[in-house]
């Protein structure tokens, strides 16, 4: 099994665009229907550490203090991170943040498919959700192991 995951902020693309202007170090993926994401590089990962309190909400790569800064985003619109690896194609985990706080998630398989459920949630039609959950697992086998 190949030992990628991504890990990942999603929304659409304007306010992708708006995130990434914020974060220097952002690289932004664009996919289709109107999103895009940003992985969750180790690089950005350190830049965003910040000591808090605030959950963590058991994503395996979120960084310390990050849900206050998604839920500033996310009173602009709806924003999701999301981790994907070979051996959960369908999301290991997932969370949708809307007017500050969550409102859809956390996700896991348990709860279905929790990358399809939170592609859904951001306006993907149903017929694109197949596609978009291809180009993401994609990305996860195209992402080489960070150092």
């Amino acid at each position: 099994m190949v030992p990628y995951e991504l890990n990942a902020l999603i929304a659409t693309d304007e306010l992708i665009t708006v995130v990434a202007a914020e974060l220097p170090l952002a690289r932004v993926t664009r996919l289709s229907h109107g999103l895009a994401l940003i992985p969750m590089t180790d690089e950005l990962h350190n830049a965003l550490q910040h000591p808090s309190t605030a959950p963590d909400y058991d994503f395996k790569r979120f960084p310390s203090g990050f849900a206050l800064r998604i839920a500033g985003w996310s009173k602009a619109a709806q924003i999701a991170f999301a981790e994907i690896d070979a051996e959960h194609p369908a999301g290991r985990r997932a969370a949708l943040w809307y007017d500050g706080r969550i409102t859809l998630g956390p996700l896991t398989p348990a709860d279905g498919a929790p990358l399809d459920r939170i592609l859904h949630a951001l306006g993907a039609p149903a017929a694109a959700l197949p596609e978009l959950a291809a180009a993401l697992a994609s990305l996860v086998a195209a992402e080489p192991p960070e150092a």
